[in-house]
């Protein structure tokens, strides 16, 4: 567990706003899948599974909840518009003691990543990214033919060949970039571009992946 705390420490940390539970799930989601494009394996022991909204692993939970026990994390409970709980999570000083906040170059690389193209979406905007991830259109297209949800399926991360290439430089640009920046005012469309413009080698691949989509399974 202690990759996926570190992890955890690592987005809380170098994130422009505060996550909630939605948003760390999201996050480790989709780190996992772009790292295991890059890597062929992953880099902590989670094992996604389709739920009710979408990716989900209990281990992302406990391991926050193993954070708040050890001093490093305060979780802070709200009520949102709907009456529903919703969960808030920010360091303690305490955190700076326990966790260097580094990662191996390339979870880092791909940690930046997840952070640059989530940090400023908003809610819904995290969730659909989670959810044009190839192994969720999988799953859609298949409760598109079916007509009902599937889950608990276990999300496959080798659906896709690799497309998460960088050179060194640019990952030492990343890096240098996301410690230097402050909170943004405004987008910034330029940063990460050279990442974005390999992503879009499989745009053709995300367009056959949703001919026959049912829309309304997307939320």
């Amino acid at each position: 567990m202690e990759n996926l705390k570190n992890l955890l420490v690592y987005f809380m940390k170098n994130s422009p706003r505060i996550l909630g539970r939605t948003d760390l799930m999201k996050y480790v989601y989709s780190f996992e899948y772009y790292y295991f494009q890059m890597k062929k394996e992953q880099f902590t022991e989670t094992q996604f599974i389709r739920y009710h909204y979408g990716p989900n692993d209990q281990a992302v939970i406990d391991a926050t909840l193993s954070l708040e026990a050890e001093g490093v994390l305060l979780i802070s409970e709200t009520l949102n518009y709907f009456g529903k709980t919703t969960y808030q999570h920010k360091l303690t000083d305490f955190s700076n003691l326990k966790y260097c906040h580094d990662l191996p170059e390339e979870a880092e690389m791909v940690a930046c990543f997840i952070i640059d193209r989530l940090g400023k979406e908003p809610y819904q905007g995290v969730i659909d990214f989670a959810y044009d991830t190839p192994p969720m259109r999988i799953i859609l297209q298949e409760e598109a033919r079916i007509g009902e949800k599937i889950n608990g399926r276990v999300l496959n991360m080798d659906q896709n060949e690799p497309v998460f290439k960088s050179t060194r430089q640019q990952k030492k640009e990343a890096r240098d970039r996301l410690r230097s920046r402050t909170l943004p005012s405004t987008s910034d469309e330029e940063y990460y571009k050279h990442m974005i413009e390999q992503f879009n080698n499989y745009e053709d691949v995300r367009r056959r992946a949703y001919l026959g989509d049912n829309p309304t399974l997307c939320r």
